[in-house]
C-alpha cells in the first residue's frame, strides 16, 4: 500500500523518536514490545522500516563519497541526503529492536525452590553453592558486576566463592547480607531475618530505611548472628554454630527447648499441625538429636521421653495429652 510523502515522513520522524527510546539505558522489554505494537498499528510504519531497509546499503557507500556537482539543487540535495540520514537511522532503529536485546540482554532470574521436608543443594554459576532448607525459596540474578540472590522464604546457608569484583549480596526483607569469600546462613521469618555467620566476614545494611535516620549497618564475624525486626537489630555470640544449623544435616538439636518451640520448629519440616491437650505440656522441655527426614519417630520419642500420649484428631492433626494412669 503507498502512502503520502508526509505519512512517510511522520512515520520516520516517530521511528527517530523510538530510536532514543530504545537505545537509552533504561530501555526495558515493555519499550520493546510497545515498538512492535506501533510498528503494526500503520501500513505507513513498516513502509517507512522497509524504506530505510532497502536504502541501508546505498547509503553505506553515499556517505564515504561527496555528491557530484551539478546533480540538482542545494534544495533538493539537502532534502534527498536528510531523508537519507533519517532513513538510516530508522533502520538503526530496527537492527536495535532485534539485535539490542541479545547485545543488552538484562540478566533473568533462575528460581529455586525446595519442597516441605526437602532440602536442596544448589551449584551457584560462579562455583559458590547454596543449601536449602525445608520450604524455601530464592531467586538467583548474575550479572558481570554482581551476584545477587533474594531469599524470598525460608532459610538457606551460602558458601561464597572471592570475588571482589563481584559482590556476593543476599537479599532478605528489609536486610541485605554482603560478603566476600565466606559461609552464611540467612533465616527469613515474616518481617524479621536471622543472619549466622559460620566463616568470614559479612557486612549486613538495612533496605528501605525510613528518611528520618540514617539506615542501619552491621559488620559480623564468624559464630556472629543479627536478628533484625520491627523493634531494631540485635547482634549476639553463638557458641554452638553447628549444632543451631544441624538442620544442614538433616538434624535438629534441641537442648532444653521447651515444648512448643519444638513443635513450632517441626512444623517447618512436616504439615502435621500439633495441638497441646493440656496446658501443663507447654512447660516440659525436651533436649536431644532428632531426625528431621523422620517426623514419626519424632513423635514416638516425644511419647517415650516425656510420658505423653498423641492422639488423631484429623488427618494432618495430632493433639499430645498427658497420658492416663
Amino acid at each position: 500500500m503507498n502512502t503520502t510523502g508526509e505519512e512517510h515522513g511522520h512515520a520516520l520522524d516517530q521511528a527517530l523518536a523510538w530510536i532514543a527510546r530504545l537505545r537509552a539505558d533504561t530501555a526495558a522489554e515493555a519499550d520493546r514490545q510497545a515498538f512492535a505494537l506501533w510498528l503494526a498499528a500503520a501500513p505507513s510504519h513498516p513502509q517507512a522500516m522497509d524504506d530505510a531497509l532497502a536504502l541501508w546499503e546505498e547509503l553505506g557507500d553515499a556517505l564515504a563519497v561527496e555528491p557530484p556537482p551539478g546533480t540538482g539543487s542545494d534544495t533538493s540535495r539537502s532534502r534527498r541526503w536528510l531523508f537519507g540520514s533519517a532513513a538510516a537511522i530508522a533502520a538503526s532503529a530496527l537492527l536495535a529492536l532485534f539485535l539490542g536485546p541479545l547485545a543488552q540482554h538484562e540478566p533473568q532470574a533462575q528460581i529455586y525452590t525446595s519442597a516441605l521436608g526437602e532440602r536442596q543443594e544448589v551449584a551457584l554459576p560462579d562455583g559458590s553453592r547454596a543449601l536449602l532448607n525445608s520450604n524455601t525459596r530464592i531467586s538467583v540474578t548474575y550479572s558481570d558486576d554482581q551476584r545477587q540472590i533474594v531469599l524470598r522464604r525460608g532459610e538457606a546457608w551460602f558458601q561464597v566463592e572471592k570475588n571482589p569484583a563481584r559482590p556476593f549480596s543476599v537479599d532478605s526483607g528489609d536486610a541485605r547480607v554482603t560478603a566476600l569469600g565466606t559461609a552464611f546462613n540467612v533465616y527469613r521469618q515474616g518481617r524479621k531475618t536471622e543472619v549466622t555467620v559460620t566463616e568470614g566476614v559479612v557486612r549486613v545494611t538495612e533496605l528501605d530505611a525510613p528518611g528520618s535516620r540514617a539506615a542501619s549497618a552491621e559488620v559480623l564475624r564468624q559464630d556472629q548472628q543479627l536478628r533484625t525486626g520491627p523493634r531494631g537489630w540485635q547482634v549476639a555470640a553463638i557458641t554452638d554454630t553447628a549444632r543451631q544449623l544441624a538442620w544442614r544435616e538433616g538434624r535438629l538439636v534441641a537442648e532444653a527447648m521447651p515444648l512448643p518451640a519444638l513443635l513450632a520448629e517441626l512444623k517447618r519440616y512436616d504439615a502435621t499441625a500439633y495441638l497441646l491437650g493440656d496446658p501443663e505440656l507447654a512447660a516440659l522441655t525436651v533436649s536431644g538429636v532428632f531426625d528431621l527426614d523422620q517426623p514419626q519417630s519424632i513423635l514416638r520419642a516425644l511419647q517415650v521421653s516425656l510420658d505423653i500420649e498423641a492422639r488423631e484428631i484429623d488427618q494432618g492433626t495430632v493433639q499430645l495429652l498427658k497420658k492416663q494412669r
